[in-house]
């Protein structure tokens, strides 16, 4: 069998075989807690990287999850040996914990992990001559602070970043091997919702202020998002609802019911459209190119729900004066018979026009035409003097209603030139392209590093105690920096933050001789062996040091004996939130920071630099919230109990205060502790956007009931319930994302005022109704008294649609309901009078007809006193939590 494949390199370089390792390596002759060359010049460590697979682009946590190979390239030549053949050795993952690697980790990270399935995925491979290759397979999820002012129409750029946690420049070189083609990406990549259209590598230095100058790695990457979906579920769908509202404008403003189902449907949908987007996205402070258009399209969906009711008011008020232009005239007698006829939609101008007197072959114009027609039937004796027929014909009886108002037809021709979206270009903003590898750039975290040629006598001490045991309290100094706050969860209370945690001590164990007084970094392997600070977070519900590439841990030692020692941590911790004011709030929360075993009689924890100590990244942002302010304070806490029992009482005391920890407590234990205090405050953009615009709208469609007529029950009825039950859902979606707090929010007190306006418009309906009732029974008892019917034998009926105002019926003449309630179709006594009628009886009909009012009081009253009282409402509202 040809073996010679097995020595074939493959693009990857990370699996090949090369045979059972000979047992040339001397591990144990060397100190591998130390770099290669320590005190020598930095050793320069090469990379590069193949992605495997970008797994997501989370937009609500502004994250990406990547799977990669991480390769290091270096030279030790501890790990030289002699060969022959000049072939390099590989080995498994469990070398690697006896030797120097480089500590590499991912700056801005969240979390991340090596791959172990079926073993660790490391690979390590030694040639003769010292040359290393290392390799890992890494899931990493980092940071990515993305915009969304042109989403769905956005491009994104995200950046993966590498460097050394422990060593500075001088120590450690890190550059990309093969420069621009020291980065590879799988061809199958690919994101459902992405186009990924750029890869590439940027390097520069970064400063962190208390350990100094860093190589940093970027690997680059540009994702625009594909559109179409977005078209198809939201652009689309919106403005079908658009154009959908446009067909009430065609719809006989008489049919009440169907015009408000219409307009009520589409105002719902539009705002399940909006709910929607909006439950996938994060909650910006800033308005998105999606926003604009689904938003204006909610508008105009809203405003021909408007159209209509201005449509109804304006058509009751002609009704009013055409039935006072009908009081003028008498019932008219002497009529031979009456006749009995339903006019549907089915029937065209001319044939209504042939029932009132006209030929069939009068047809108006197409723009006049209409889907329904009533007209007034008065038919006259024969034995009418021309001079009455006229009179009668020209003014009355052939009176023909144009059911289509004029407000509709403008409406028609206004939708057409509604303002079109402007596609706004796709976001250019670069990524800040990194400093080159020699330029320094300002960034911030560790202090100038120096360097040393002397080993520490660990095993000559006891490390399990600490420095001056028995003595005076040691000092312990620790500053902070913030790398990012994750999140803040107000379900929860509490925040997510990684920091790089930093102690200063002095440990005269661990002193050495030098003749240059610089100072030795190790990697994380030698904190085991020492003694370090016991600090821990208090009130933390998790936390975890970070571990990848390797544990994201230094320590520098001085030959004086002076420690620094560095952790890098992602803590979520509680925060006592109060929610009074949301969303018009302001939040303080705090990371508390103490000693574990350790009393102030032991151990004094202070803030290294004051009001310096702390400094945070510039990039640390949160979409909800503007962070204004970072500060440091310092506390005692007393626990009534020993210092070995954590299950404590707790009681803070100030600083200022420290004397009392005498006497009375001394059997007791104090403990400094140290606060990382900031305050947060809420962005109301997007509630104003998503929370209190909706609100309002709701209150002011429950008004457009006010200018409906008060016997289109179907129409009014469903606007009322559907207004409370939007009103219901907006506050159950804000109610879910919050905790369940024992008091008032100030978005409750906004939420429920609107909800109690929205439920009085359907109270003020119920009153209007029943004193309508109320009223006609008085007006049945009033016409029983009052006949029309100058003798004829008996009255026949014409059946109307119900969804004809009262106002319409009174248009026939006045005839009397037979039903006390309002069907679907209402059956009316077409009762004609006489030619000529007393005075008494002109003045009992003209008495009956100023009782027939379209429009009640209270819905008049309603009009003024609703808009008036919310106004007013909001005015406090704001200038009280603004």
């Amino acid at each position: 069998m040809d073996r010679r494949h097995l020595y074939k390199k493959n693009l990857d370089m990370t699996k090949i075989r090369t045979g059972k390792p000979r047992p040339l390596l001397r591990v144990e002759d060397h100190d591998f807690t130390m770099r290669p060359a320590f005190g020598g010049p930095a050793i320069p460590v090469g990379v590069d990287v193949q992605v495997e697979s970008l797994d997501s682009i989370s937009e609500v946590d502004m994250d990406f999850t990547m799977t990669l190979y991480l390769r290091h390239y270096w030279r030790d030549e501890r790990l030289a040996f002699p060969s022959s053949s000049n072939k390099s050795m590989t080995f498994d993952g469990r070398l690697v914990k006896k030797i120097w690697v480089p500590d590499v980790f991912f700056v801005h990270s969240k979390r991340s992990f090596t791959h172990d399935t079926t073993t660790d995925n490391i690979m390590l491979r030694v040639f003769p001559d010292g040359h290393v290759l290392y390799s890992m397979r890494i899931t990493v999820t980092a940071m990515c602070n993305m915009d969304f002012s042109h989403f769905p129409l956005d491009s994104q750029t995200c950046s993966l970043e590498l460097e050394s946690y422990a060593y500075t420049d001088e120590d450690l070189m890190l550059y990309w091997k093969n420069g621009d083609e020291s980065l590879k990406t799988d061809d199958k990549i690919s994101l459902s919702q992405f186009l990924i259209q750029k890869f590439h590598t940027t390097s520069r230095l970064a400063f962190y202020s208390s350990t100094g100058w860093y190589n940093r790695l970027y690997i680059n990457f540009t994702l625009r998002r594909h559109i179409f979906f977005f078209l198809l579920q939201t652009y689309f769908p919106a403005t079908l609802m658009v154009m959908l509202s446009w067909v009430s404008f065609w719809i006989d403003h008489r049919a009440v019911p169907a015009r408000v189902s219409l307009g009520i449907m589409t105002v719902l949908t539009m705002s399940t459209i909006i709910t929607g987007v909006n439950a996938s996205m994060p909650r910006v402070s800033y308005i998105r190119a999606v926003d604009i258009y689904l938003w204006v399209s909610f508008v105009f969906v809203f405003l021909s729900v408007l159209e209509y009711a201005a449509v109804n008011y304006l058509t009751t008020l002609q009704e009013q004066k055409e039935q006072k232009f009908r009081e003028k005239f008498p019932c008219m007698c002497g009529m031979l018979r009456s006749r009995t006829m339903m006019l549907d939609g089915s029937y065209s101008e001319s044939e209504a026009n042939s029932l009132a007197g006209y030929p069939r072959s009068h047809i108006l114009p197409e723009e006049e035409r209409q889907d329904k027609i009533v007209v007034h039937l008065a038919l006259n004796s024969e034995l009418m003097s021309s001079r009455k027929k006229g009179l009668l014909k020209g003014q009355m009886g052939l009176y023909i209603f144009q059911n289509t108002h004029a407000i509709d037809k403008y409406s028609r021709k206004q939708a057409a030139y509604r303002p079109q979206r402007q596609r706004r270009g796709a976001h250019d903003d670069a990524h800040k392209q990194g400093s080159p590898i020699l330029k320094r750039s300002s960034d911030i975290t560790k202090s100038p590093l120096t360097k040393s040629e002397q080993l520490l006598r660990i095993d000559d001490h006891d490390f399990s105690m600490r420095p001056g045991f028995g003595g005076p309290a040691i000092p312990v100094g620790v500053d902070v920096q913030v790398e990012s706050l994750d999140s803040i969860s107000e379900v929860d209370m509490d925040f997510t933050m990684t920091l790089y945690l930093r102690h200063y001590w002095k440990d005269e164990r661990l002193s050495f001789p030098s003749s240059n007084n610089l100072s030795m970094t190790f990697d994380g392997r030698l904190v085991k062996k020492i003694w370090v600070p016991d600090m821990f977070f208090v009130h933390s519900k998790r936390s975890f040091i970070h571990d990848t590439t390797t544990d994201n841990v230094m320590l520098r030692v001085q030959p004086d004996g002076k420690v620094l020692y560095s952790l890098r941590v992602t803590v979520t911790a509680m925060c006592n939130m109060d929610f009074s004011r949301f969303p018009l709030d302001t939040q303080t929360c705090s990371l508390e920071i103490e000693s574990y075993a350790y009393t102030e009689d032991d151990l004094m924890l202070y803030w290294k630099k004051g009001n310096d100590s702390l400094k945070t990244d510039e990039r640390i942002s949160l979409s909800q919230f503007l962070i204004q302010e970072f500060h440091t304070t310092t506390k005692l806490a007393f626990y009534s109990s020993t210092a070995t029992d954590k299950f404590r009482f707790r009681l803070l005391l100030s600083a200022h205060h420290a004397d009392l920890a005498a006497a009375p407590y001394e059997s007791k234990g104090w403990y400094n502790r140290l606060y990382i205090n900031f305050t947060l405050r809420r962005h109301i953009f997007f509630f104003l956007l998503q929370t209190y615009f909706p609100a309002t709208l709701m209150v002011m469609l429950s008004w457009v009931s006010f200018w409906i007529d008060r016997r289109a029950v179907p129409a009014r009825v469903p606007l009322g319930i559907t207004t409370v039950l939007t009103m219901s859902t907006i506050i159950t979606g804000v109610n879910a994302s919050m905790p369940r707090v024992s008091y008032i929010k100030a978005v409750d007190i906004y939420l429920w005022v609107s909800f109690v306006f929205v439920f009085l418009s359907v109270l003020e309906y119920a009153a209007v109704n029943y004193l309508t009732t109320v009223q006609e029974r008085k007006e049945r008892k009033l016409r029983e008294k009052i006949s029309c019917t100058c003798g004829l034998p008996q009255p026949r009926a014409v059946m109307l649609d119900g969804s004809y105002s009262d106002g319409e019926v009174n248009d026939l003449g006045g005839y009397i309901p037979e039903n006390r309630e309002k069907p679907d179709r209402m059956m009316v006594q077409l009762t004609l009078a006489s030619e000529r009628g007393s005075p008494q009886r002109k003045s009992q009909r003209a008495s009956y007809v100023s009782m027939r009012i379209n429009t009640h009081a209270i819905d008049k009253y309603s009009r003024v006193i609703f808009p008036a009282a919310y106004i007013l409402f909001n005015l406090i509202y704001w200038s009280i939590f603004s």
